[in-house]
């Protein structure tokens, strides 16, 4: 068998999806896009149909599912520093993204307790904040170094698209020292650029809407074909069964891939349930009994907790998210929360948590308010599937006492 035969320590695989729809899964019931792995890894495990991202942008989500805390917490907001060009002198510059990422340093990451409990910890993939190695990873694809091209994953955005080496040589080598194991999959997609293989492109060209949406539809199938040689690779070397996968999306995507460019509202950064709605399942074959869930709400504000919870291991004290293997709880609850700042941050600013925030939002059961500060919109996502239709003037009631409840969310976290 392998590291964790006996079931004590699981192992741990996070897959995070990148730019991809809530709805574009086969066992999400899209008619087109064909996704036979991850379907199947749903069918397995337990699957939250209404998950939702803390943050409709790259960076400030995957820090908040590093920490398990909101973005006015981690104070990673946005993908850049403002003020930083490419033409910058290099050091300047590489100052700029070291103050920008050094608040993840105050508040620890999952991954770090992870490894000083024993874990062997390997990062591929989309990553932000600097180098992975500070967070816990024992071995990482990204170096991110801004002076030789580090951004959001350099040499790690590899993975899946190029190559699956780094997670088979490193699932073989844990295997064999015996060694309980993380691995970080945050594979660049179905993000673009879109180019995935003719040959899967050719399975949509003429059923997909336009030829962008093909490439975007095929990119989907792409992703999951990666996820299934990672699942592969668990069961060739007999730990798939003791292994806790968990899967998720950093945040959706929320218009044509033809008119990505245009800001029109429903694009990432803004809080539409394109971009912030992902389905999230927690697979343990060993552990957990299928179930799939259609109204409960979670978040991946619960994933650090939940992995941590899985292997023994006390969160840390601001970890406030639910343990996702537990569906009974999750029904219980009444709310989650997400916060949608500028594509840039002020590192001057970063104490006031309303520096740069476009929009906060809270869903109670089908109930969703949007807070833009100088406005608010009211929908009811059972019927309005999407969130386009304002009910502010018809339900003010209702309105104000979501209103209320995002003021006491944010008034609990600042006392």
């Amino acid at each position: 068998m392998g590291a964790t035969a006996s079931g004590e320590r699981p192992n741990v695989v996070l897959i995070i999806s990148d730019d991809q729809g809530w709805a574009d899964y086969g066992f999400m019931g899209h008619p087109t896009i064909s996704t036979p792995n991850l379907d199947a890894l749903a069918a397995g495990g337990v699957v939250y149909d209404r998950g939702y991202v803390t943050a409709p942008l790259c960076s400030p989500s995957l820090a908040s599912i590093v920490t398990g805390l909101y973005p006015r917490q981690t104070q990673i907001r946005g993908n850049d520093p403002v003020g930083e060009t490419k033409k910058m002198d290099p050091e300047v510059r590489a100052a700029l993204r070291e103050r920008m990422y050094a608040p993840m340093q105050i508040h620890e990451s999952f991954v770090k307790r992870l490894r000083s409990n024993g874990y062997a910890t390997l990062q591929t993939g989309k990553w932000w904040a600097g180098d992975p190695r500070d967070h816990g990873f024992e071995q990482a694809m990204t170096h991110g170094d801004t002076r030789r091209g580090g951004r959001h994953g350099d040499d790690g955005l590899a993975i899946g698209r190029s190559t699956m080496r780094p997670i088979t040589e490193f699932v073989e080598r844990a295997v064999d020292d015996e060694e309980p194991f993380f691995i970080w999959y945050g594979v660049f997609l179905p993000h673009s650029p879109h180019n995935a293989p003719e040959r899967l492109v050719a399975k949509y060209r003429d059923v997909a809407p336009s030829e962008a949406i093909a490439w975007y539809w095929a990119n989907c199938e792409w992703l999951d074909e990666t996820c299934g040689q990672l699942l592969d690779c668990l069961k060739e070397n007999g730990v798939y069964d003791d292994t806790l996968v968990v899967y998720t999306c950093d945040n959706g995507w929320g218009q044509d891939p033809e008119v990505r460019h245009k800001d029109d509202g429903r694009s990432k950064r803004y809080p539409t349930e394109m971009v912030i709605r992902t389905p999230i399942i927690v697979s343990h074959p060993a552990e957990l009994q299928p179930v799939r869930d259609k109204r409960a709400l979670a978040s991946n504000i619960d994933i650090a907790p939940t992995i941590l919870h899985a292997c023994g291991i006390k969160p840390a004290d601001g970890m406030t998210g639910l343990d996702l293997r537990d569906p009974d709880l999750l029904r219980k609850r009444d709310r989650v929360f997400v916060e949608a700042y500028e594509h840039d941050s002020d590192l001057d600013h970063l104490d006031d948590p309303d520096h740069g925030l476009l929009a906060r939002v809270v869903i109670e059961g089908w109930g969703k308010l949007v807070d833009y500060g100088s406005r608010v919109e009211l929908f009811n996502l059972k019927p309005d599937v999407d969130g386009r239709l304002d009910r502010q003037q018809i339900d003010a009631y209702r309105g104000a006492r979501l209103a209320g409840i995002l003021q006491q969310w944010l008034d609990a976290d600042r006392r």
